[in-house]
């Protein structure tokens, strides 16, 4: 009889949705480059949690006075 493992397993690696890094920064919207800048940086550094909510904010920034 095998003993009863007392240490905790690997983590578990969930998937992604990639829709999550999703929101591209409109054209001559200096907040939406600063945050694409923030995106990269975060995905740079390892910070997925950080890239995601900045993609959020791009994607519902309103984008006033662009156009």
């Amino acid at each position: 009889m095998a003993e009863p493992r007392t240490y905790p397993s690997p983590p578990v690696e969930l998937p992604i949705d990639p829709w999550l890094l999703e929101g591209s920064p409109a054209p001559r919207c200096k907040v939406c480059a600063a945050l694409a800048h923030e995106r990269e940086e975060a995905l740079a550094h390892g910070d997925r949690s950080k890239a995601y909510e900045v993609s959020r904010e791009i994607r519902n920034h309103q984008h006033v006075g662009v156009g």
